[in-house]
């Protein structure tokens, strides 16, 4: 392959991906964070969890999490729903799922294995 067909394949790749970028770069920056990583991971495995339950399970704050949260919230990683005295929050930003996917982010009894598509 001639050195400029390698070039204007690499141009073209970044022209279609440029509209992108901007989100992934949001994405990997929330998911920078080893507070909010540790919170995403155990969204993955327990969807619905409390604050209270991620807290413990990530061995911080409630106030920690509830701020990460919201940072996440705020992001449209993650949302939130009322349950009686409780707010059960789960992940919705799928490209966050499949990077956790990525990462071999363990599964539980409540959020069983499964292949994400996009995955091999």
């Amino acid at each position: 392959m001639a050195e400029l067909e390698r070039g204007r394949i690499a141009a073209n790749a970044v022209a279609e991906a440029q509209g992108r970028i901007p989100e992934w770069i949001n994405v990997f920056s929330l998911c920078a964070d080893a507070t909010r990583m540790k919170i995403l991971v155990a969204l993955h495995a327990a969807p619905e969890a409390s604050v209270s339950q991620l807290a413990e399970a990530a061995e911080l704050s409630a106030n920690t999490v509830t701020q990460a949260l919201a940072t996440l919230r705020r992001a449209g990683v993650v949302d939130v729903r009322p349950d009686g005295k409780y707010r059960r929050w789960r992940l919705v930003h799928p490209g966050v799922h499949q990077l956790l996917h990525q990462m071999d982010a363990p599964h539980s009894a409540l959020h069983p294995e499964h292949r994400h598509p996009g995955t091999e």
